[in-house]
């Protein structure tokens, strides 16, 4: 699924239009649907008299870990610039509240007061016009339900757990935990069944054996999404290899000055001490040397990266792409 889908969900507006007449005196009733899953709680609540909506509110919970970032700052540059559209509009209200590792964001709809022609190309919209330009219950009920919402009846939710709003997603910490082992005299290396208590059981594996020790690969997804994972590779027991992959917008993002300014012979430590979190991390031990890798965002555009190249924790060269 790509990053705007998942965004879509967050922002979710269904908005469908009917033929039906609706009439204040007509007593309210309220519906309540939910989508739950992939990181995402989203609870929509629509307010309608007979077959008209009036209003509608939506309650959202997203996990840092669904975008594929670490951290709020991660989360604000994704969502932020998408909020911003909903602002100032009469007749909706929208705010986002970020957590250490969530961000909950509050939706409200008044049909009553806001301009739909205004909305309808906010992202994620679903939008049908109609001569009345009213919002029809029984077909907004339709659409919720192919895009599989489940109707909710007497607050029946499903909720994340303590455990999962509290949860530290993967950062380049962790991974800088994982020791690798450059020969099979080293007994110090993290082992694949310390990642699997860490992690859980890994969502891929491959094994290859010709001559000598058998050579293999793991793989964990760190997003419900798959946008982000990591990798090891090991020879044997030994880890020797490992890689963590992040979504472009992950990770802190750079400027071509802050790249400039460092020079060779700084550390791989204080590399990410002055920029933050990378969006990749990649290293390798054979024997004695170990060689690294770093990969940053340009903060200006998506299609600029910044590569930073290590041979025994000390930067040797860097390169933009």
């Amino acid at each position: 699924m790509k990053r705007f889908q998942v965004t879509r969900l967050i922002l979710l507006v269904v908005l469908l239009t009917g033929l039906l007449a609706g009439c204040s005196f007509f007593q309210e009733k309220q519906v309540t649907y939910q989508r739950f899953g992939s990181g995402i709680d989203l609870r929509l609540t629509y307010y309608a008299r007979k077959d008209r909506v009036t209003r509608q509110t939506t309650n959202s919970t997203i996990l840092y870990s669904a975008l594929g970032v670490t951290n709020k700052a991660g989360a604000k540059r994704i969502l932020n610039p998408l909020a911003q559209k909903y602002q100032g509009i009469k007749g909706l209200h929208e705010k986002i509240t970020y957590h250490k590792y969530y961000a909950r964001e509050e939706l409200s709809i008044d049909y009553t007061k806001v301009n739909l022609q205004k909305i309808k190309s906010l992202p994620g919209m679903y939008y049908s016009g109609s001569k009345n330009k009213q919002i029809s219950l029984e077909k907004s009920e339709a659409l919720l339900q192919k895009n599989k919402f489940v109707k909710v009846e007497n607050k029946n939710y499903k909720k994340f757990t303590k455990k999962q709003l509290t949860q530290k997603p993967f950062s380049i910490t962790d991974f800088n935990s994982i020791k690798l082992a450059g020969s099979s005299l080293e007994t110090a290396g993290t082992t694949v069944a310390a990642l699997t208590k860490e992690l859980g059981r890994p969502d891929s594996s491959q094994k290859t054996k010709t001559t000598g020790e058998e050579r293999a690969r793991y793989l964990w997804y760190l997003s419900p999404l798959k946008n982000a994972y990591l990798a090891v590779y090991t020879t044997g027991e030994r880890i020797t290899t490992k890689m963590l992959s992040r979504a472009i917008t992950a990770g802190t993002q750079i400027s071509s000055t802050q790249f400039d300014a460092l020079q060779t012979g700084i550390s791989y430590a204080d590399v990410i001490k002055m920029l933050g979190e990378p969006r990749r991390a990649y290293e390798l031990r054979s024997s004695s040397t170990s060689y690294s890798v770093l990969t940053y965002q340009d903060k200006s555009t998506t299609t600029k990266s910044y590569n930073f190249y290590f041979s025994n924790g000390k930067l040797i060269s860097k390169r933009e792409s």
